[in-house]
């Protein structure tokens, strides 16, 4: 059933959503928290990723889960060579507000109706919800027709306003990087030449100093 509905929304999709990924394999080693895969029949949301051995030399990766429509949790362990079936997902981009008691409210710029979304929903690792800021374009990724919306994540790279940058140590003459404050109040590395109040690039997946915008 959900594979038959899925495959007919990519053909007829709205102006604001951005992308209709179809069904595609990928190793448990490629598995990423937030993924939903086709897992003993129901879409399964990944959240949780370990790796371990048997005890005769193959890796072993053990997967939790969340199933996107009764919220239970379990854990399943896959061989390396397995292979698991990602499920489609329509991505639609949303403008962030505010966090507020585990979730984090969001926009729809073409509807302004209000989407609520648990913070465990999102796609990544959780240092990186410090990069958050107000306006900032979320793409929430939804199976159809049921359950919807189920994972939310950061764009790859934002453009940041640098509140303060620490001063460098007279006899660290060689430090080309220091530590700055964003506006946002998160905190990364930037050129010694970057000054207060300038605006950068940084790649959110790795939170990094990209350069000047």
């Amino acid at each position: 059933m959900l594979r038959l509905a899925a495959s007919r929304l990519t053909t007829r999709l709205p102006a604001h959503v951005l992308t209709a990924q179809r069904w595609y394999k990928v190793g448990p080693n490629a598995a990423r928290l937030g993924m939903v895969i086709d897992h003993n029949g129901s879409p399964q949301i990944v959240v949780g990723k370990d790796h371990g051995g048997t005890g005769r030399g193959q890796a072993v990766i053990k997967l939790t889960f969340k199933n996107a429509i009764t919220g239970a949790k379990s854990q399943d362990r896959f061989r390396a060579n397995d292979s698991l079936e990602v499920m489609l997902m329509v991505q639609k981009e949303y403008q962030f507000l505010y966090t507020d008691s585990g979730k984090v409210h969001l926009m729809d710029m073409t509807s302004f109706e209000e989407l609520s979304m648990d913070m465990d929903s999102f796609e990544g690792d959780k240092d990186r919800l410090a990069l958050l800021e107000d306006g900032m374009a979320i793409t929430v990724q939804t199976l159809e027709p049921e359950p919807g919306p189920i994972s939310w994540r950061l764009p790859a790279r934002h453009v940041f306003k640098v509140k303060s940058v620490e001063s460098r140590i007279a006899k660290d003459k060689g430090a080309t990087y220091l530590p700055a404050l964003l506006e946002n109040n998160a905190r990364v590395m930037v050129p010694d030449f970057i000054k207060p109040g300038e605006s950068i690039t940084v790649d959110l997946e790795k939170a990094e100093y990209v350069g000047r915008a």
